[in-house]
């Protein structure tokens, strides 16, 4: 391995650990920058140009400070461990009367914010290009304290050798573009065939060895190559690598290329690339770096020079070439600068003297040419550094500090927890002098977590982030950044995440990206992905209300979904059965209910295969409510499986406000985050104001199902468990889950969306019944029990009401097997008894019929029961195995049909009565044997026949009256029907199978509830401008329009937007004249549109996608 010197400037005085208060606590402090290694100056003009209060300005006290590294922080914890800004050192030009009066000045040395070290191998100097800014911030204050003086070296006597030059360094990179929109590399100009650049160079010493490396990049499907010319002369030819055109793996190859070669140069050299292939080839320029010797002439440019280390020890006297009176100064260590003395030759010729025990840096400057430093900003006092030993961290941009504030208040009310808020801004202050890096927002969270005896568990970053640090992404969102991986090359392994910021022990932060480099998190973190202040307030305002019980009653949060995708060889189902058989064994109070796609028909539509049956289910199961709701399938940022039955649609028109679920995605980039130009699913779920989920445990970037299963599968054994008595709160859970389940890089790309020390709705207490007989066939069965605390005392205090399912046994079934064979599954789908209960000082008493329809072999069956305390919004719940199977031994007949009474609307409709736009079946029922719910044949359970012909199951929405198994009732909404006239038949059934039918008519008059019909653009393909035409169902409302434009990638690129009060029949007046969002003409191939419109006469909104072809 290359042995590498580094500068020493990390060797600092450990009393910078000891200090509890900030330096920035007070005092007069600004913000300056440089985006060039150099001496700059501050003088008088300076304070006044920036409208600085420059009167009584002492120069002793003018002070520097920067970030105390070379370059970015370093990733690893025990490198990385100041904690307040480092001063530089300074010189002062001018009288000492401690005042800073025109003509006198203050000079120091500047390091860019790239990384410079010594290569003692090669025997050259070399830099890594800093991946968060190509500015270099520093912090200034004046009248505080003396500032640090340059130190002196003088000339000695005697010398071992003269040079008139000096080793240089030169690095050319410029990052602008991004391959696959992940990872910290970004490359500069892209080469197409023929293409070529010019390098302008700088003065080399005549005869002088060159040695050049040059990174090229390779995006190209077909043979290409690159010519490198040096002043006109052929240097080399470097064939670059092809790639592989599929969708996942690597994107890009790197050609990295030494070349070492003696050159005939002059005053004005030239390096130049040229770049062939076939038509489609395609090309990056990395980066160039060469090392040479030039002469050491001043010419009102700075010259920066270094010293080898030599095999043995000399004295060497440096000449240098000036007209102008010159300095020099050491730069090896920006943090422990020495001024050489100068001394004059004659006219025009100056020296000065150092020895070559040791790698140094110099830089050769004429104090009268110094420029300044850019300035920025003024700086807010802050001491961050001062703590309440928080339990919970918020990071945050000052755009999001109101909502943040919101929430400490939340928790600290509400959970009686400790809470500390601090923005970016002040973070990098005090740990990077100013400069955006994600460790030095690791580093706080380390200074916290250390310096509060471990007690910090739960940061909150909230705020959006992005791949691009720099803002070379149009509208880039980059709040509060998010770590990059190193490799930016492999979309499957390329990754970004929050987890970097859990790393805190001393031997963490490097982060191989293999099995080496899996770190547990000491502390969890989760994110808000906020782009604006309206999606900060819409989530903070569910997280309130999620958190008051009171809003948010009923046995909804009893449910668990698991939704699975087909195909490929059944995986997805298989690993949600094995999550079944996980939560039925260990979680048995929770209801778990499936929605398998390959359970569900499939029809072609507009070309595509989708499946109307499981999107409705899914979107029901959002209507009805879950605590839990885990997709897993193939899947992208808008979608999940093929057949769609969750997209921006979906989305959009959820309105489950009171009914949250933590939502797990184990799909491909669901809940991607750091994308300024997209909103994927994930961030529209979370930031839904009203609906969506309360949380994501979702994917950044492409997974696999392997390692997807190991995460899954670790969080259901976190998600229910306790410490101490207390459920465990989302943060501890994803933490946990996280750490028992790593896999190298790949499992990184699952990220929290959402406040980590939220704790999910738990019950605070359990149930108990009394033992249960067997449940028969016709038996009337009655049951007691009582709510009681974990040490099983009855909570004499709790009233309301008691939500029981009670069911047959465990059932097997089989999929139909659509992609791949049918699969076997088990389920509890056959419900005994659903009802509910009152419940009176803690205590229950209840009855119900069991139906003829049971399995008559014995088993055992389940009840699951769930209550809430109508005042205190207190919940419990418990289940209970039994044994059910057979017929009831005193067994009576019974010949009575149910009795039903239908409504449409209102019960004071009356058959053929006009209804609603969108009606509501309303049927009353009533019979003594009660209703049966077990669905083995869909004759016998609730269910209608509209018009004769379409069948509509109403099982879902039959519900038990309160404290009575005898009577009950279905409301079932009667949406998307056609104008005119409309009958319906009801038939229901009794326990002993006594089926009553009945039938009513009914008229509709009004308008269908689709906005866009005949939806179309025009020319499609197009050349220049396209038009948007679609008929409006909606006419005569007001509507709003938006248009998105989305290059194959996903990448938004154009959008457009429209309003009308009062709109018409037919709207076409949205246009595309294919340029994005910079007015520049786009490339020919395919985009895909998404037309959404809002009726906000009825707050409805629908949105719909279509592909266009643009052909130039």
């Amino acid at each position: 391995m290359k042995k590498i010197i580094l500068l020493s400037l990390f060797l600092l005085n450990t009393f910078l650990l000891k200090s509890n208060n900030s330096i920035l606590r007070d005092g007069n402090w600004l913000k300056i920058g440089i985006t060039e290694s150099g001496v700059y100056k501050i003088d008088l003009e300076f304070f006044k140009i920036h409208n600085l209060d420059a009167a009584n300005i002492d120069p002793s006290k003018i002070q520097i400070f920067g970030s105390g590294y070379n370059g970015p922080l370093p990733q690893l914890n025990s490198k990385s461990n100041l904690f307040q800004p480092v001063e530089i050192q300074s010189s002062f030009v001018g009288d000492d009367d401690n005042n800073l009066d025109n003509g006198e000045y203050l000079f120091f040395y500047l390091q860019s914010s790239n990384s410079f070290f010594y290569d003692s191998i090669n025997n050259i100097m070399s830099s890594n290009k800093n991946i968060y800014s190509d500015t270099a911030y520093y912090l200034l204050t004046y009248n505080s304290q003396e500032n640090k003086s340059i130190n002196n070296i003088y000339n000695a006597t005697n010398y071992d050798s003269i040079s008139s030059h000096g080793n240089h360094f030169y690095h050319y990179e410029n990052d602008r573009y991004s391959i696959i929109q992940s990872g910290r590399e970004w490359f500069g100009k892209i080469f197409s065939s023929g293409d070529f650049q010019n390098i302008n160079l700088f003065e080399i010493k005549d005869n002088s060895q060159i040695d050049l490396e040059i990174s090229l990049v390779s995006r190209s499907t077909v043979e290409s190559s690159f010519d490198l010319f040096f002043n006109d002369e052929n240097i080399s030819s470097v064939e670059m690598g092809l790639i592989k055109e599929k969708i996942y793996g690597e994107k890009f190859k790197r050609i990295v290329e030494n070349q070492s070669f003696n050159a005939n140069s002059n005053n004005s050299n030239i390096l130049t690339l040229s770049y062939q292939g076939l038509g489609s080839a395609i090309s990056y320029l990395d980066y160039i770096k060469l090392n040479t010797v030039i002469p050491l002439i001043y010419d009102n440019e700075q010259i920066k020079f270094y010293v080898k280390p030599g095999y043995e020890s000399k004295k060497i006297r440096h000449n240098i070439s000036s007209s102008q009176d010159i300095k020099v100064l050491d730069v090896t260590d920006p943090y422990s600068i020495y001024e050489h003395e100068v001394t004059k030759l004659g006219e025009a010729d100056y020296y000065f003297l150092s020895n070559n025990e040791s790698y140094q840096n110099k830089i050769i400057f004429q104090p009268n040419s110094l420029k300044y430093p850019d300035f920025f900003n003024m700086i807010n006092n802050s001491n961050i550094l001062d703590h309440n030993n928080p339990d919970l961290l918020i990071i945050t941009s000052k755009d999001f500090l109101t909502q943040a504030m919101r929430i400490k208040y939340l928790r600290e009310s509400k959970d009686r927890i400790n809470v500390k808020v601090e923005i970016v801004d002040d973070i990098y202050n005090q740990f990077s002098s100013g400069n955006l890096d994600v460790s030095s927002l690791r580093n706080y969270i380390k200074y916290i977590y250390n310096s509060s005896s471990y007690n910090l568990k739960y940061v909150l970053l909230f705020g959006d982030c992005s791949y691009d640090y720099k803002n070379r992404v149009p509208n880039n969102t980059n709040f509060v950044p998010i770590y990059q991986s190193y490799n930016s090359s492999n979309n499957i392994y390329s990754f970004s995440s929050d987890d970097y910021y859990g790393f805190l022990d001393s031997d963490e932060g490097i982060w191989i990206e293999s099995i080496s480099g899996d770190h547990d998190m000491e502390v969890s973190i989760g994110r808000i992905p906020s782009k604006d202040k309206n999606e900060a307030k819409d989530y903070v305002d569910k997280l309130i209300r999620y958190s008051d019980n009171k809003n948010l009653l009923g046995d909804w949060k009893r449910n668990i979904y698991l939704v699975a995708d087909d195909g490929d060889g059944n995986v997805h189902q298989n690993d949600a059965e094995n999550h079944f058989d996980y939560l039925n064994e260990y979680a048995g109070e929770y209801d778990i209910k499936k929605i398998y796609l390959d359970n569900y028909e499939q029809k072609l539509k507009d070309g595509v295969i989708i499946s109307e049956e499981a999107k409705q289910e899914l979107d029901n199961a959002i209507e009805n409510g879950s605590l839990i709701l885990n997709y897993i399938g193939h899947g992208n940022e808008f979608l999940w499986t093929e057949e769609k039955i969750l997209d921006e649609n979906s989305i959009f028109n959820w309105n489950n406000r009171l009914k949250l679920p933590l939502i797990i995605t184990a799909t491909c980039e669901f809940g991607k985050f750091d994308d300024p130009l997209i909103t994927s699913g994930g961030e529209m779920l979370l930031n839904k104001e009203n609906g969506g989920a309360i949380a994501l445990l979702t994917t950044t970037r492409p997974v696999f199902s392997q390692t997807n299963f190991r995460l899954n599968n670790q969080f259901y054994k976190n998600v229910f468990r306790k410490e101490n008595g207390k459920y465990l709160r989302v943060g501890d859970i994803f933490k946990f889950t996280k750490n028992n389940s790593l896999s190298g890089s790949i499992n990184r790309n699952f990220s929290l969306l959402g406040d980590p020390s939220l704790t999910l709705i738990y019950p605070s207490y359990s149930i108990e019944i009394d033992n249960l007989d067997t449940l028969s066939a016709t038996s009337e069965v009655r049951i007691i029990g009582r709510v009681v605390d974990d040490e099983g005392n009855i909570n004499d205090s709790f009233d309301g009401n008691l939500y029981v399912n009670i069911f047959d046994k465990l059932n097997t079934n089989l999929t139909l097997g659509d992609e791949s064979q049918p699969f076997s599954y088990r389920e509890w789908d056959q419900m005994i008894f659903k009802g509910l209960s009152s419940i009176k000082n803690g205590q229950f008493d209840f009855k119900f019929m069991v139906s003829k329809n049971i399995e008559y072999n014995y088993g055992d069956g389940k009840i699951s029961m769930f209550a809430v305390d109508s005042v205190s919004g207190n919940e419990a719940s418990s289940y209970s195995n039994f044994i059910v199977g057979g017929t009831y031994q005193d067994y009576q007949s019974d010949d009575l049909k149910p009795n039903l009474s239908v409504h449409i609307d209102d019960y004071n409709f009356i058959s053929g009565d006009r209804v609603s736009r969108n009606p509501l079946l309303i049927v009353d029922i009533f019979d003594e044997s009660g209703i049966n719910i077990i669905d083995r044949n869909q004759f016998i359970v609730p269910h209608s026949i509209l018009d004769d012909t379409i069948q509509i199951p109403l099982l879902n929405y039959f519900s038990q009256d309160k404290d009575s198994y005898k009577k009950g009732k279905i409301i079932y909404p009667l949406d998307d029907i056609s104008l005119g006239k409309h009958k319906i038949e009801i038939k229901v059934s009794d326990n002993y199978n006594n089926i009553s039918t009945k039938e009513v008519v009914f008229i509709i008059d009004s308008r269908n509830k689709s906005i866009i019909s005949n939806l179309m653009n025009y020319p499609n393909p197009f050349s220049d401008v396209t038009t948007f035409k679609f008929s409006n169902r909606d006419n005569g409302d007001a509507l709003d329009l938006s248009l998105y434009i989305y290059d194959i990638r996903g990448n938004l690129v154009h959008s457009t937007f429209d309003s009308y009060e009062i709109s018409p029949k037919v709207i076409n007046g949205l246009k595309w004249d294919g340029k994005d969002l910079n007015g520049y003409t786009l490339s020919q191939g395919i985009y895909i549109y998404k037309l959404q419109v809002h009726n906000t006469s009825e707050n409805k909104t629908e949105v719909v996608h279509n592909k266009i072809l643009k052909l130039k």
